[in-house]
Formats: C-alpha cells, structure tokens, sequence
C-alpha cells in the first residue's frame, strides 16, 4: 500500500521524566501507542523517524506501521508535544487503525491564485478556515485539499460546500463553514481597530470605580470612607 511508512520502535518498561530525558538524550523520543480497545504500549523512537514522518506528502496523516519486538501495529500520529522554547518535539501519540475502517481526520486547505478582488479591486484574501475534518479509509485520505480563488469578487466567499469530495469520502465539518473571503481592505482594518478598542475599554471599566474582591469571590464595588465623605462635606460647604 503507498505511503506507509515503516518505523522501528523500542519497548520501554520505565516510564517518568528522569527515563524521558535519557532517552531524549540518546536522540530518541518517549512514545506511547493506544486505541483500539487493547492496552497502552510504551515505547521510545528515533528523533529522525519523527523528522522524516512530518516531512513526508501526508505529514501528520501518514499511515505509520510500527514495527517492536516482532509485533507490526498499524497506527497514525494523533499528538505531538513541543518543548515550550523550541520546536523539539518531547513526546509523541500514537494510535492504533484499522485499515479497513473510515476514521476522521483533519486535512490542510490550500488556496490557489490570487482573487479578482485582491487583484484589481483593492480588497484583502481572509482565509477563514485551513483546515478541513473528513472521514474515510485510511489510504484514501487526501493529502490536502486545493481551492481556487480566482474568481472571487469583494464580497464573495466560499464555503465547505462546494468542495468536491470522492464518494467515499464524507465530510465532517459542517458546510456552512467559511474557507474564505474577499473584503474591502479599508473595512477590514477598520473593524479590527475596533475590536481592540472595545477589548481596552472592557478592561479599564467606569472611571472612579473601585473594584474589590469579596468574601465569596464575587466582585463588589469599594464604599468611599468615612475620611473620604468629611471631605466631601466640607468642600459642598465652601
């Protein structure tokens, strides 16, 4: 079957950051397999295995056969996770498929030209949506899935509806979802402006409002002292 990719992984009995971090050090990445309605299986990979699965056609929906002490599963990545100050990635998901059965994933959209309204009517391409969710067999997931904008006016947008999918393939996304839309530049920043100005006005709240927090959580509004109201007394007298 094209596009499967063979990994060769290791298993693990220890688990705990100390065995995560030797075994990062020996260019390897902590792993685990589950799904399928059978047990987890703790495993380590290699660094460069990770590499070259999210470099290939499929990225992330690559079909992966992992292949330990004599045990082939057939699996997908399901998460990644990064080190929090670089793009290493620290630990990977993987779970298990079945080859015969649709399951949902989340393919790339990609958008082809350059609209009529960017190109001669001064208006700005927003793409909504970059992503699509589709159920389906395994191998016949899409790689991506390529809209052209060509066409599109201001005021013009395209919805998951339109895209054109296999028989066999369903769509998940619901189709009223937007992918894109051609605006008026002018009133595309124009509404972004606001939106930050109303965001800075909710936070500041009504000038000379004091705001503490109650016994019970809640926020109440501070009373004035008694010192504060003398003064205010005296200044109403003069």
């Amino acid at each position: 079957m094209e596009n499967i990719i063979e990994v060769k992984a290791e298993s693990r009995n220890e688990v705990g950051k100390q065995v995560a971090k030797r075994i990062r050090r020996e260019n390897k990445i902590p792993a685990i397999i589950y799904g399928g309605k059978k047990d987890s299986i703790p495993i380590s990979i290699d660094m460069d295995d990770i590499k070259t699965i999210l470099k290939s056609k499929m990225g992330e929906n690559t079909i992966l056969k992992i292949k330990r002490d004599k045990i082939e599963v057939d699996a997908m990545l399901k998460d990644l996770q990064y080190d929090y100050l670089s793009d290493k990635v620290i630990h990977v998901d993987f779970i298990r498929i079945d080859l015969k059965k649709k399951i949902e994933v989340s393919v790339p959209i990609i958008l082809v030209g350059e609209p009529i309204g960017v190109r001669l009517e001064e208006g700005i391409l927003d793409h909504v949506n970059r992503d699509i969710d589709l159920r389906c067999l395994p191998h016949k997931i899409p790689s991506k899935i390529e809209i052209d904008v060509s066409d599109l006016h201001i005021g013009n947008s395209l919805k998951f509806e339109i895209i054109e999918l296999d028989d066999d393939v369903d769509l998940v996304s619901s189709p009223t979802r937007v992918i894109c839309t051609v605006a008026v530049k002018g009133a595309a920043e124009e509404e972004v402006v606001e939106e930050e100005e109303e965001g800075e006005e909710g936070e500041e709240g009504e000038e000379g409002e004091v705001v503490e927090e109650g016994k019970d959580g809640a926020e109440s509004e501070k009373k004035p002292s008694e010192s504060t109201r003398e003064e205010k007394k005296t200044k109403d007298k003069k």
